[in-house]
């Protein structure tokens, strides 16, 4: 991979870099808002600097000149920018949906208020389903005949301890 194409994704925040001996300087500005999670910099690595905009702060990355170095700390500003970027797009969504939620209660009577409730689709529900079995599964791939409920009945049919096969054979359902 080329140096242009891993600076690239970033290069609006690049300010210059710099050889200083045995290591490379990627001196990034950023917005002051801006976070530098711990979990993601190593302090010893990295050095601030007054930017000449006073909406923007300068963070210096210093590197060993190794290729593993080098894309360690560039893959660690690449996270950098992602997670601001996505805090201040999250911070944005969430200051439209309270103005939807603020005219919504505006307009809305208080009966229908009552009953509003919201509802994520959350990353467990794929692994419930992932989790469930599938009968054709537990009866080695072969599909199961099905009697549906004819409309008007009112009750369930009863279960029986054999299910049929397409095959016209029969399986215990406890097997």
């Amino acid at each position: 991979m080329s140096f242009y194409n891993q600076i690239e994704p970033f290069i609006e925040f690049v300010h210059s870099i710099r050889k200083l001996e045995n290591y490379l300087t990627f001196d990034m500005v950023f917005p002051v808002k801006w976070s530098l999670p711990k979990s993601i910099i190593d302090e010893n690595q990295v050095v601030g600097f007054e930017a000449k905009d006073s909406n923007y702060k300068g963070v210096s990355f210093v590197t060993p000149i190794t290729d593993h170095d080098i894309s360690t700390t560039l893959t660690k500003v690449a996270k950098i920018i992602r997670l601001n970027k996505e805090r201040e797009l999250k911070d944005r969504l969430f200051k439209e949906t309270v103005e939807q939620l603020k005219a919504t209660f505006e307009k809305t009577d208080l009966d229908k208020l009552q009953n509003l409730y919201f509802d994520f689709e959350s990353e467990n529900k794929l692994d419930i389903i992932d989790d469930k079995i599938d009968l054709d599964e537990q009866y080695e791939n072969e599909p199961i005949n099905v009697k549906l409920a004819e409309p008007g009945d009112t009750k369930r049919p009863k279960k029986s301890g054999n299910r049929q096969r397409t095959d016209g054979a029969t399986n215990k359902e406890n097997q």
